[in-house]
């Protein structure tokens, strides 16, 4: 359930009584009580992007909260009166950029060839002769990477190939589903 009133908007799984109550006339909402609520004043920015099923809020000090919604006419609807019920909200409507919105998936990326250049080099090093050992517990990222070399460097080839195959099967589907967003913010 969503409920818009009073500069406020109202999220939840209500019971049945508590929706009965309910309507655009209500003025006592304190039977509400169990309904998560975001005030106007608390919002920082609102996103509706198309192709997807919900409304993102954030609010507060890096809150977040999705409004899940799964008729487009309708999350448009509701998208629309917030819009015309905040006067104070800046419209503005863009593509995300490829960096920002597959941001995950290219550091993913980023890491994982990190990673297997360092084991790399180990693991040709080490087929070279050079014998490595860990001081310490070994539990660090170079107690990992050491762990990683000791395949060799046939299997740390492969294992960085099927790595990367996912990655990259991750960011086209990602990217795929880039579409025009609608963002009110503060």
């Amino acid at each position: 359930m969503i409920f818009i009133k009073d500069k406020t908007i109202y999220k939840g799984n209500p019971i049945q009584e508590e929706l009965n109550r309910l309507n655009s006339e209500s003025t006592n909402l304190s039977f509400l009580e169990n309904i998560f609520s975001i005030p106007y004043s608390y919002i920082k920015e609102i996103q509706n992007q198309s192709g997807k099923n919900e409304i993102k809020i954030f609010f507060g000090n890096d809150s977040e909260e999705e409004l899940i919604i799964k008729d487009k006419n309708t999350k448009n609807e509701i998208f629309e009166f917030i819009k015309q019920d905040n006067p104070n909200f800046k419209y503005s409507s863009e593509l995300p950029s490829v960096l920002k919105y597959a941001k995950p998936q290219f550091f993913a990326l980023l890491f994982m060839t990190g990673i297997f250049l360092w084991s790399l080099y180990l693991a040709i090093q080490m087929e070279s002769g050079v014998e490595y050992s860990i001081i310490g517990s070994g539990r660090s990222i170079t107690g990992i990477v050491l762990f990683l070399a000791n395949f060799g460097i046939v299997k740390n080839i492969i294992g960085y190939v099927i790595i990367l195959l996912i990655i990259i099967f991750s960011l086209t589907k990602r990217l795929k589903s880039r579409s025009e967003m609608e963002i009110l913010k503060r």
